[in-house]
């Protein structure tokens, strides 16, 4: 009777926060292992050794997150770059190597042990705010400890999703920024997770990279196994499990308008702004950097309403000199004239 009741078609709702229909097999990432780490009695001929294996697996941890960074900044662009900011920020931090270096010396305790305790402390902070912004950097700073933690103590770091062998749509507990800006969105046709909100920066990122996801499913990571066949909704937040005829006949509909919309949204394009009763509105687009001119276009816009300058001075390690903005300002300039 279970397998029976495991056959027929199951709906697991979540919060919709990428647009977009898939179908295929799913796949289902396992939930992180318990990382608790055990406390060890150092010797103080011990803290320098100890001190030193932090600093390096701080600078292989900076060295990964701006290759991600670097990555992202390629294939989405400055500002989905920018979210990795924050995890620098976070590893540049005087506080973080003090206060390490004072918890090991003063409590004569491994330097792994020391991290955990210091990044729960701030995580459990973080997460209990009533401010919905400083509850999502939780999951930062957690993705940040992850990593960190997985550099000191030699483990190999998760699953790499950017070389899959099959198409899939993609079920796990929570997935971090850093993982989700890799994903390679020719195999994964979307993803569930169990936690998380629109406004998460994986959802940021899911919807940059024009995957359908579907957040806070709950227990879908228990739920639902690898290899079943499945429909995610990134519009009403649904993953339908072994989807009848019937369901798959109303879903092929659904994209066919989606697909109708698109169309008749290219035909309007070029056609001026005008509301019903007659007014001209200028239709302008924000752009970050010159090669977004070419979305400006496509896009039907009139040209730039707001260029986001600040982003010219993000991600590197000197400013733009006055010959380098100028230049940049002139490609707009010509490319969108008049």
């Amino acid at each position: 009777m279970a397998n029976a009741a495991r056959a027929g078609e199951r709906v697991l709702r979540g919060i919709p926060v990428s647009p977009g229909v898939c179908r295929g097999k799913l796949l289902l990432l396992a939930r992180p292992q318990d990382t608790t780490i055990p406390r060890l009695k150092l010797q103080a001929e011990e803290f320098p050794e100890q001190i030193q294996r932090f600093e390096n697996a701080l600078v292989e941890t900076r060295r990964q997150v701006h290759e991600i960074q670097r990555q992202v900044s390629e294939t989405l662009g400055i500002k989905d770059a920018s979210i990795f900011e924050a995890h620098i920020l976070v590893l540049e931090d005087p506080i973080l190597l003090d206060e390490i270096s004072r918890m090991v010396v003063e409590q004569s305790i491994n330097v792994e042990y020391a991290v955990q305790q210091f990044v729960e402390k701030y995580i459990a902070t973080l997460s209990a705010s009533d401010d919905q912004y400083l509850r999502e950097r939780a999951a930062d700073l957690r993705d940040v400890a992850a990593r960190l933690l997985n550099n000191l103590l030699g483990r190999s770091h998760e699953a790499d999703l950017r070389h899959l062998s099959e198409q899939c749509i993609i079920i796990s507990h929570d997935l971090t920024p850093s993982r989700t800006a890799l994903l390679d969105k020719k195999m994964v046709l979307g993803f569930g997770t169990d936690i998380g909100s629109r406004t998460s920066h994986t959802a940021i990122m899911a919807r940059s990279l024009g995957i359908p996801a579907v957040v806070g499913l709950q227990d879908a990571s228990h739920e639902l196994v690898t290899g079943e066949y499945a429909l995610l909704d990134g519009y009403n937040g649904q993953i339908i499990v072994n989807p009848t005829d019937q369901t798959l006949f109303e879903y092929g509909q659904l994209v066919r308008k989606q697909v109708t919309l698109q169309e008749k949204l290219l035909d309007t394009r070029d056609q001026p702004a005008i509301t019903l009763d007659g007014v001209r509105i200028a239709l302008l687009a924000n752009i970050e950097q010159p090669s977004d001119t070419e979305a400006v276009s496509a896009s039907g816009a009139e040209g730039v309403g707001l260029f986001h300058t600040e982003f010219m001075f993000i991600n590197r390690n000197t400013l733009p000199n006055e010959e380098e903005q100028y230049q940049a300002y002139r490609q707009v300039a010509t490319t969108l004239k008049p």
